[in-house]
């Protein structure tokens, strides 16, 4: 089972990615499967929130998103 962390806002889910090129993690909306294979996923729950408790400390912007840590398998279609 995988994790991700997004939020769910106005009626869509958006998730984490991580973007290499600018060495920063960003909101993505998720609406597809395909989707899904862009976005940050994290084998175990703890590794994702301590992914989650770094961002709350160090990246305001993204923590006042109110992130959360969900199954990756709840977005599948």
């Amino acid at each position: 089972m995988s994790y991700v962390i997004g939020v769910k806002k106005e009626d869509a889910t958006y998730c984490l990615k991580a973007s290499v090129e600018n060495n920063c993690f960003l909101l993505i909306p998720v609406e597809s499967d395909s989707d899904l294979s862009r976005i940050f996923s994290h084998p175990y729950r703890n590794g994702a929130m301590q992914i989650l408790n770094w961002i709350n400390k160090n990246d305001s912007k993204l923590a006042s998103e109110k992130l959360e840590i969900y199954v990756e398998g709840k977005f599948r279609k």
